[in-house]
């Protein structure tokens, strides 16, 4: 897999240069120089000593926040593959692309929006009325190409999201507007046979059960306003007026979700799922789970009760932590090492 050797080329030249005769070189370019067998052999050492290193750190992890019998639960669920992972931010942010927080504070210096003014929204979990602010103070063709610029553009891919083709054969949801995800799958070898957008509820509900390999972009896409959800009045157009969204979210939680690299806050998303609980009845839907960092203790039940309300159960780590190689870790557990094969 490309990303290990992205990962042990990063390890071998983590001494720095090599310096020969007045002429510099990486490390690992003269050992593949030297010896591609050697290299090649060297490689192979250090991804099992790196997996050994992985699937212990997933250990100290599920033992630090007493989770191992839920992610034994979760294990069975996986091997049976009854799972369809939700996919956010945080899995495409190793790869250059924005978090909600970063963007929306770089397109405000696109504005005459107050630093302040952003920040109180931001900091009272308001993203929706932070977006239409923003919105509300650009010609909506800059907001627009701006977002386009942001997210459509095709970056090196990298970290744990590039696993997710061998983990998960079928399909996969995001509420991610970039391309990260078609690209990994396409890079694979095992593309998506449909694209679809989270407001074309009628076609979630047919092909989420017929069709075994859908992407379902459930906010729509970057490079386009049409079937978007971002400002608050999308979010009100799609979720409240015609209710499109409510009508997808419950197609798709008829199947357990695993959700990787969402913070999960009480968005619409998380509270059209609490509604479907509510109105069906947590017992006659499936569990959801989700690996989460936790960067305060005494957050920790809080967030537990909140996501307890929409079925969704947290498989903790140490939010302070490297996200990106405790997913990993947590991810190579799940597939019992086999994603390094």
């Amino acid at each position: 897999m490309k990303y290990l050797e992205y990962k042990f080329n990063e390890y071998l030249n983590s001494e720095g240069e090599v310096e020969i005769a007045g002429s510099t070189f990486d490390r690992n370019e003269i050992l593949y120089k030297m010896d591609t067998d050697v290299y090649k052999q060297a490689f192979l050492t250090w991804k099992e000593e790196r997996k050994e290193i992985l699937l212990s750190k997933a250990d100290l992890i599920l033992e630090a926040y007493d989770t191992q019998s839920r992610f034994t639960r979760l294990s069975s669920i996986y091997a049976k593959g009854q799972i369809i992972p939700f996919v956010g931010a945080g899995m495409s942010m190793p790869s250059g692309y924005s978090g909600w927080t970063s963007y929306l504070k770089k397109l405000r210096k696109e504005t005459v929006v107050s630093e302040s003014d952003l920040q109180a929204l931001l900091d009272s979990g308001q993203y929706e009325q932070a977006a239409q602010v923003l919105f509300e103070n650009m010609p909506s063709n800059a907001f627009n190409e701006a977002l386009d610029n942001e997210f459509h553009q095709d970056k090196e891919i990298y970290g744990a999201v590039q696993y997710l083709p061998k983990l998960f054969t079928d399909s996969v949801i995001t509420t991610n507007f970039d391309n990260v995800l078609k690209r990994c799958y396409d890079n694979a070898n095992c593309s998506f046979s449909d694209v679809i957008l989270g407001v074309d509820s009628e076609e979630v509900s047919r092909l989420i059960v017929t069709d075994s390999k859908l992407l379902l972009k459930l906010h729509g896409k970057a490079n386009t306003a049409k079937k978007r959800v971002l400002t608050e009045a999308e979010y009100n157009e799609h979720y409240s007026d015609s209710d499109v969204l409510k009508k997808s979210i419950e197609a798709i939680t008829s199947s357990t979700l695993l959700f990787l690299g969402c913070s999960l806050g009480v968005d619409r998303t998380i509270k059209t799922m609490i509604q479907i609980a509510e109105d069906k009845g947590l017992d006659n839907i499936p569990r959801h789970y989700a690996l989460i960092g936790l960067y305060d203790e005494k957050d920790k039940l809080t967030k537990r009760d909140e996501l307890a309300k929409a079925n969704i159960h947290p498989i903790w780590y140490d939010g302070n932590d490297d996200h990106d190689e405790c997913i990993e870790s947590l991810l190579l557990k799940l597939s019992e090492g086999r994603m390094y094969d």
